[in-house]
């Protein structure tokens, strides 16, 4: 990872939906999630459960070791088209492009080196196998950006964008998300948007553009001069 010193640019992008062209976390738990998902999901829904305990209880419904879920992953994900393009047109600008997801590493590691990038930071919770409970995984969840006001949310994707802004750079946030994104599209200096966050920018005024795939993101990326 580049020190802030030697940046111009950062962008930072989530990764389930929008890096990756599914919700990977969903994809997992509805392949190997137990019977209790039904009900912690019916509990998140009703706002019992906050996402950051909901995510938790439900990997821990797994039934398959971590290496099993990584590898499903690393064969069934797939990154939205020009996503590569977009990292390496990051760099070439001497730039970093890093992900920031309130999803698991073990799972977005793995999609990142069958594409070829296994280098790009990640921030992200972080999961360790503890045991196996009668059958079901038991995981330990470590959160690196962990902020008081984004305990909910487990990933505090607006620490990047306020790091790299105070030190004078370029911010470009890329995501779908309402309450995980909104925060970061606020702050960032350019957002991509799609689905839920697209629809929180346009009814709050700010500035975004729609995406579905990451060939005008690098387009853009490539037009920036930061000379002046």
């Amino acid at each position: 990872m580049k020190s802030q010193s030697e940046r111009n640019l950062l962008v930072v992008c989530d990764f389930d939906d929008t890096a990756a062209d599914c919700n990977a976390a969903q994809l997992l738990l509805t392949e190997f999630g137990g019977p209790a998902s039904q009900a912690i999901q019916e509990s998140y829904r009703s706002g019992a459960l906050s996402f950051r305990e909901y995510q938790e209880e439900m990997f821990n419904t797994v039934t398959v070791s971590i290496e099993e879920l990584s590898v499903y992953a690393r064969e069934n994900v797939r990154l939205r088209p020009g996503f590569r393009a977009a990292v390496e047109t990051t760099r070439a600008m001497n730039g970093e492009f890093i992900i920031a997801s309130a999803g698991i590493d073990f799972y977005i590691d793995p999609v990142l080196e069958a594409h070829g990038l296994p280098n790009v930071p990640i921030l992200s919770v972080t999961g360790s196998p503890i045991r196996s409970k009668g059958g079901a995984m038991s995981f330990r969840y470590d959160y690196p950006s962990f902020r008081e006001h984004c305990r909910d949310w487990a990933v505090c994707k607006c620490q990047p964008v306020e790091l790299a802004k105070s030190s004078g750079e370029y911010v470009i946030f890329i995501g779908d998300g309402l309450r995980s994104d909104s925060c970061a599209a606020q702050k960032a200096d350019t957002v991509f948007a799609r689905s839920s966050l697209l629809e929180y920018c346009n009814m709050n005024k700010i500035t975004a553009v729609e995406f579905e795939n990451f060939h005008s993101i690098t387009a853009y990326i490539s037009r920036l001069n930061f000379s002046d």
